[in-house]
């Protein structure tokens, strides 16, 4: 295993929740997709561009007149093509170079808030989980240059199954209504970390950033007004979403809170899922 470079490589978690999901509910295989073509295009384009700063650095250059500088191959006697991997031998380094894998236990909380544009009434569903199960996965961290400034790319799936809702000063009742769905994201996010920079140090990680996301539900509510209503969406349309987290570890052992939420428009109805999470986990090391 190769000591940590802080040019290169990427930090990307995407992070799978037990909650509760009913049964038969297909799994949205061509977002998630969509959603890993987008984040591997996104560390290829940061890749080339730490690589290129990397390349302007302190490599010694050949000033003679007339002369073209030498690159860095050229001057310890490698040939052009040698010692640059191709796309997807880079793609399995980055992926298990300095790679790790988290499992922990935590708390998880998912909302839908609906609200009526012509006269602003609102119901918010809520799923409340406190004995969750995390599992996520973690290439190498990325810094920009030698600062403390990093970039990750926030991978997420859950599905919900939301039976309370809030009825006044955050209480929750069981009103008879029930919204069941799914949510994916898949959000380019900057982060500012405070301790070591190498992988399986301790550190302080608080990041945020804004990228896609999609959710599809259907249920009933009750609004403000007293109202049942059926509410429901059936298509993975790509949305802005929101994200933001907060990650503490001690090489080993770490906690992690995060949240997410894409926002949906509609003609008579504009409403919000969204998804937070904290858990106490353990981190192997490959």
């Amino acid at each position: 295993m190769s000591l940590y470079n802080p040019h290169a490589g990427c930090y990307a978690f995407p992070m799978f929740l037990s909650g509760k999901s009913p049964a038969g509910r297909a799994r949205p295989a061509a977002l998630l997709g969509l959603c890993l073509a987008s984040a591997c295009l996104f560390l290829c384009l940061a890749s080339g561009f730490s690589s290129a700063q990397e390349l302007s650095g302190d490599a010694p250059r050949d000033n003679a007149p007339g002369r073209e500088p030498m690159s860095a191959d050229a001057q310890q006697g490698i040939p052009h093509d040698q010692g640059k991997p191709g796309f997807l031998p880079w793609v399995w380094q980055t992926l298990t170079d300095e790679a790790n894998i988290t499992a922990g236990v935590g708390v998880l909380q998912s909302t839908l808030t609906v609200k009526r544009k012509t006269d602003g009434a609102q119901a918010t569903m809520v799923q409340r989980d406190r004995s969750t199960f995390f599992l996520s996965y973690s290439t190498r961290p990325s810094f920009f240059a030698d600062s403390s400034f990093g970039y990750t790319v926030m991978l997420g799936y859950t599905s919900f199954d939301m039976t309370q809702q809030e009825t006044g000063n955050h209480a929750l009742a069981n009103l008879g209504t029930e919204v069941t769905g799914n949510m994916v994201y898949a959000v380019p996010t900057l982060y500012y970390q405070w301790g070591e920079h190498h992988y399986n140090g301790t550190f302080i990680r608080l990041g945020a950033g804004v990228g896609v996301g999609a959710a599809t539900y259907t249920g009933t509510t009750q609004l403000t007004t007293g109202e049942k209503i059926s509410t429901s969406k059936k298509s993975y349309t790509p949305r802005l979403t929101l994200t933001d987290f907060l990650e503490a570890r001690w090489h080993h052992i770490g906690i992690s809170i995060s949240y997410a939420a894409p926002r949906i428009y509609g003609d008579l109805y504009d409403l919000k899922v969204a998804n937070w999470s904290a858990s106490l986990g353990y981190t192997y090391y490959f």
